[in-house]
This record gives structure tokens, C-alpha cells and sequence, in this order.
């Protein structure tokens, strides 16, 4: 299973929706995987906070929780195409929200995420949400 940003963060924040679906993932021993692009992200937020010791840490200790997996050239086919598709349809997301999502989509694994965007984007992209659609 690939990790959001927005599951992480709100699982470090305890919201109850992110903290049930994870203990229901623990119980099952999935694998959990953090992609290259949240890393990204999430060291963005960190940044933009000021790089506090404290947040730099804190991403750290989540980095070596996880199995961290990069993006590649079967990833960005995926996210390509699935995002050529979405114009064309008059939809788009955002550039790290479509290359997960084409992650998902050519690994064939789930994506977790609180994000509705990504919930919500079908196509073929295998996602597990705790948010209503």
C-alpha cells in the first residue's frame, strides 16, 4: 500500500478516521510504503514551517518506519496517461496527486490517502479513503 501525505499528516495529528484506518491496516500486516513524491511533499510542509528541528525529526523517524519506493518510468507512463485523460475530460490533478495516483495504478497497489481528489478520481486507480465521498 502507498502512503498519502494527507493520511500521514492526519494520522500524526490523531483525527480518529486516519488512526482507525490504520490500526485496521496494522491488524491485516499490509505493507506500507512511502513514495518518493509525499517525501517531497511532506518536506515542503516542513520548510515552509520554518525547518524546525522538532518537524525535521519527526520526518525522519517517518521516513525509517517505512519502506520507501521512488518514482519511475513505468510511474510517470502511468501518470501521464491518466492525466492526459483527465484533460480531456476537464479534470485535472494536481502534479504529485496524478503521480501517485499513477504509482498506484502501475504497481497495482492500493493508495491511502484522506485526499477527496484522489478518493474520488477513478480511472482505474486503486485507493483505500477513511473520507466520504
Amino acid at each position: 500500500m502507498l502512503l498519502d501525505s494527507s493520511f500521514l499528516i492526519d494520522l500524526m495529528e490523531g483525527r480518529p478516521e486516519a488512526v482507525a484506518l490504520a490500526k485496521s491496516i496494522d491488524s491485516k500486516g499490509d505493507q506500507l510504503r512511502l513514495p518518493a513524491p509525499v517525501l517531497f511533499e511532506l518536506w515542503v510542509g516542513v520548510g515552509r514551517t520554518g525547518g524546525r528541528a522538532e518537524d525535521q525529526k519527526r520526518l525522519v523517524d517517518l521516513e525509517t518506519a517505512y519502506e520507501k519506493v521512488g518514482f519511475d518510468s513505468g510511474d510517470a507512463r502511468a501518470a501521464g496517461e491518466l492525466q492526459a485523460t483527465l484533460h480531456r475530460s476537464g479534470r485535472a490533478l494536481g502534479t504529485v496527486d496524478v503521480q501517485l495516483a499513477g504509482m498506484a495504478i502501475f504497481r497495482s497497489e492500493e493508495l491511502v490517502t484522506g485526499d477527496r481528489a484522489l478518493a474520488t478520481v477513478g480511472h482505474g486507480v486503486p485507493v483505500r479513503s477513511y473520507r466520504q465521498k
